[in-house]
């Protein structure tokens, strides 16, 4: 647990008349925020369609069944798609033991499934329109993954699946559920066929965004590659572009986060060999520093394909489960995390993100903060016009976000971004305000820590690697 070193309040010889600015604060003095949850799932989705594998998906604290697998056989009962055998049977055990479920349209692979050449159709939503009794569960549909402007193919992925009919269909069929597109993260734009990440995040807002009330924005960015830490030293400026999207629109966005290590049998592993539970913990608090209140993973089950011979070829050394479906390191460690952020829920989903900024340290740095700690014209960045924040300073790296709720005003969140296995010691200075509730961070169990501040309204936090903590003010 990390160390909150609190500071020195007013002496007890101080006249009577400063008794009021030393209220002493407790949990009564808290806001009553509405019961919220973030929806966390996992792809590959489980082998095994049973209440006993789901059960074990659940356990992780996910809380819905994201339907995409394509390890198995080309027929109705291996695959997911709208309208196959395996899609209603999920549909059958999340319900019995308690998930949600994210459909798969999966509109590629219905070829090799299916011998009806218009099996979809131009409206497959409608032709397909079979969950009526799951549809409460049913959260979203996955349409497409890293949408290209130009493929292999010579499709549009634009124009196909941003097409008026589809569209138009999907929102008349599932008006409450997301369409959900999730993008290519900045390294891999051009593969995309775009100049530039812009681009891209223009073209996907007109086509994917503005058509429907409530629109999903995603990314996914995995740091944590084998002698590789472009993406790490990119997932900053990757995030901020898709949390100003998801703001912009006035939702939340999603981030899809990796919990695959190592690789193929053969040739160069992908991922690093392992992750701790301090880098999930990282990985989960980027994505709330960011004002997610959807997480996903890649992957949950370990993918794999068949030789020439029949046998078992996998992707990765394990995800979170292992190769034989048992849980992995990964799995409890994940376990733990989720219980954890899900116990500050109601808090932070009732704020929504507003900006944030980097803060390089002062003993170490990794200049991987710098792309928020300096504007395009190498300006300091810093959060202006805040109700509470005055100024932030660590031994290390670190980030903070700054929330904001008509309701309850302001808050922040801080996380240390420093190398591995350093913590930070980080001051925080605050105005208008005596005290702070302090809620998250390392074995976090749903207690928040509520902090008397000095008389220059200075708060002293000792974050561990991966650690952030959200804090909200306490004004009255």
């Amino acid at each position: 647990m990390f160390k909150r070193i609190l500071a020195i309040v007013l002496a007890l010889t101080m006249p009577l008349c400063f008794t009021a600015c030393d209220k002493k604060h407790t949990e009564k003095d808290l806001p009553q925020y509405a019961s919220k949850q973030f929806e966390i799932s996992g792809f590959w989705a489980p082998y095994e369609i049973s209440e006993e594998s789901f059960q074990q998906y659940k356990d992780v604290g996910f809380t819905t069944l994201a339907m995409i697998n394509h390890s198995l056989g080309y027929t109705s009962e291996e695959q997911f798609y709208l309208g196959s055998d395996r899609t209603m049977t999920a549909l059958e055990y999340c319900k019995k033991v308690g998930l949600n479920a994210i459909l798969n349209y999966n509109d590629w692979i219905v070829p090799r499934c299916e011998e009806d050449e218009d099996f979809y159709g131009e409206t497959p939503f409608s032709k397909h329109d079979i969950y009526g009794e799951y549809k409460y569960i049913i959260t979203g549909i996955h349409i497409c993954d890293e949408p290209y402007l130009k493929n292999w193919n010579n499709e549009n992925h634009f124009e196909t699946y941003g097409n008026k009919t589809l569209v138009e269909d999907f929102k008349k069929v599932y008006p409450n559920a997301k369409f959900i597109v999730n993008l290519i993260p900045i390294t891999a734009v051009s593969s995309r066929g775009f100049d530039s990440y812009d681009e891209m995040m223009e073209l996907y807002e007109k086509t994917f965004m503005e058509p429907f009330e409530n629109p999903f924005v995603s990314v996914d960015v995995y740091p944590f590659h084998q002698n590789y830490t472009l993406d790490d030293g990119t997932l900053l400026a990757n995030y901020e572009y898709i949390a100003n999207s998801a703001k912009k629109y006035n939702v939340k966005p999603a981030y899809i986060l990796q919990s695959s290590v190592g690789g193929a049998d053969e040739g160069k592993k992908e991922f690093e060999m392992s992750l701790s539970e301090s880098d999930l913990r990282w990985e989960i608090y980027n994505a709330l520093a960011f004002g997610a209140d959807t997480l996903q993973y890649y992957c949950y089950s370990v993918p794999k394909s068949f030789d020439e011979d029949g046998n078992s070829v996998y992707m990765y050394d394990n995800c979170i489960l292992n190769r034989d479906d048992t849980p992995s390191d990964v799995y409890y460690s994940l376990q733990k995390l989720h219980k954890e952020i899900q116990s500050f829920a109601d808090v932070i989903l009732s704020y929504d993100w507003d900006t944030t900024i980097g803060v390089s340290g002062s003993v170490d740095q990794t200049f991987r903060v710098c792309p928020l700690e300096y504007d395009e014209n190498l300006e300091f960045v810093t959060l202006k016009n805040t109700e509470n924040y005055v100024s932030a300073k660590g031994t290390q790296d670190m980030i903070v976000s700054r929330f904001t709720s008509d309701e309850y005003g302001e808050a922040y969140m801080f996380l240390n971004w420093a190398d591995r296995e350093k913590s930070n010691t980080v001051t925080a200075t605050f105005k208008d305000c005596t005290a702070v509730a302090i809620y998250g961070g390392e074995d976090y169990s749903g207690t928040p820590e509520i902090v008397t501040l000095d008389e220059e309204g200075k708060l002293e936090l000792e974050l561990a690697y991966g650690e952030g903590v959200f804090v909200t003010p306490l004004t009255k």
